[in-house]
């Protein structure tokens, strides 16, 4: 149950009262079954809180929050403008080339401590090196995005396939899988990064908002009918933290089976693991900062 107390947020269950002041919350994250407080949410209005909800594979299934968010016609127009020219096309290139040097870096990280391990990195970084330099060719920089969007999606899929695969590999063995499975997730490495890219998504959405983009008008992800393009651009050079986040939740033996609902075709968060995850999500992406 969350209550208003005054200018704080009182969070009640059976055995322990929290009371957390409005000014030190950014946003409330609802997963599992929950009650909240008309004057709640009214407090978190009045303080520009939003209040997401997440369904059962961790993405955003709606939000509540501030009415006044500042956007404006002319920010609009121009990101309409930049979707059409080169703008656009330098602004992709960046966020994907930063999405693959994170992923890079990231097994660089993996293989220095693990030096009794360095040939399981070896080619998954030469790969992911070699997509990185290709997107230096003029032939990307001059070009239309409308043009690029299928080379660019490939290159995406080329480094995520040799990254993933390396990933596994540092897993303990019981949790190894068989690369990326989204909805449903496949196994229990999958159903937590699904939950983490959730959760992070919806942080992206808040920022497009507040900042008066449209969350629906993306440069390279098409736009389809109700598909936040332009969020599934943004978080591209995002996604490493919650990557690191489901990789050090199991190598550092966190992670525990009763946290998993597995059924013969998917695995899901239960009600004991995402508030699990919900924490060390945060606790995490401070150390890593």
């Amino acid at each position: 149950m969350l209550k208003q107390k005054d200018e704080c947020f009182r969070l009640q269950n059976e055995d322990k009262i929290l009371d957390i002041a409005a000014s030190h919350v950014e946003s409330i994250v609802l997963s599992n079954k929950a009650m909240l407080t008309t004057q709640s949410i009214i407090l978190a209005l009045e303080n520009n809180i939003d209040i997401i909800f997440l369904d059962g594979y961790g993405d955003p299934a709606g939000r509540v929050w501030f009415s006044k968010m500042g956007s404006t016609a002319l920010i609009r127009r121009k990101q309409l403008e930049a979707s059409e020219c080169t703008i656009g096309t330098n602004l992709v290139l960046m966020l994907v080339k930063q999405k693959l040097t994170n992923q890079m870096e990231f097994l660089k990280k993996l293989k220095y401590s693990r030096p009794a391990k360095h040939e399981l990195f070896d080619s998954s970084i030469e790969t992911i090196q070699n997509l990185i330099n290709s997107l230096d060719s003029s032939d990307y920089i001059n070009s239309n995005i409308n043009e690029l969007r299928n080379q660019l999606l490939g290159i995406e899929g080329s480094a995520s396939r040799a990254y993933f695969q390396c990933i596994s590999k540092v897993m303990p063995e019981k949790y190894q899988f068989d690369g990326r499975s989204r909805r449903p997730a496949k196994d229990p490495f999958n159903a937590v990064l699904n939950y983490c890219y959730g959760v992070l998504y919806s942080r992206v959405e808040k920022a497009c908002i507040l900042a008066g983009l449209d969350p629906f008008v993306g440069f390279m992800h098409t736009d389809n009918y109700n598909k936040k393009s332009l969020v599934f651009d943004l978080i591209e050079p995002f996604r490493i933290f919650a990557e690191q986040i489901s990789v050090y939740l199991f190598t550092g033996k966190k992670a525990r089976d009763e946290f998993f609902d597995v059924q013969t075709n998917s695995t899901s968060l239960n009600q004991k693991g995402k508030p699990f995850v919900i924490d060390e999500l945060y606790i995490l992406q401070a150390v890593i900062n």
